[in-house]
């Protein structure tokens, strides 16, 4: 189920139940670094490409620098609840995680230390308990 699928957002939505551990489980182009890709560098040119010609309504205009190589789950301001799945952790192409303002509860599970690439998490409003984890 969707392999290659690098952006995930399903935000602002009423969205009930638990967060699907199978869910994450199919997205294995978010478990593996593109060696292929260069690494970041202070001005983070290597992830970009340099434009793109868009048409919409009839209007055509140039994006200038598309970001190619992002990867994030942007699962916010749903009604998700029950504890954060620990298979996250081995997204580790993931660079950006947002479960905020749902129902989560819990412990901040320890796996997430392993999101190598991980540029933001927020876990912002939720109901989260304990200390965040060091690995973070």
């Amino acid at each position: 189920m969707y392999p290659e699928l690098r952006l995930l957002d399903l935000s602002s939505n009423a969205i009930t139940g638990k967060l699907p551990m199978s869910l994450f489980q199919h997205f294995r182009a978010m478990r593996k670094i593109d060696p292929s890709k260069k690494a970041p560098s202070d001005d983070s040119y290597g992830y970009y490409e340099n434009s793109i010609a868009v048409a919409t309504k009839g209007l055509e205009f140039e994006v200038v620098r598309i970001l190619f190589l992002y990867t994030t789950i942007d699962l916010s301001n749903n009604k998700f609840e029950g504890h954060i799945p620990s298979i996250i952790g081995e997204l580790i192409a993931l660079r950006v995680l947002n479960l905020s303002h749902n129902g989560l509860l819990g412990h901040i599970p320890p796996s997430l230390g392993s999101l190598s690439s991980v540029e933001s998490v927020d876990l912002s409003g939720n109901h989260l308990v304990g200390e965040i984890p060091r690995q973070l």
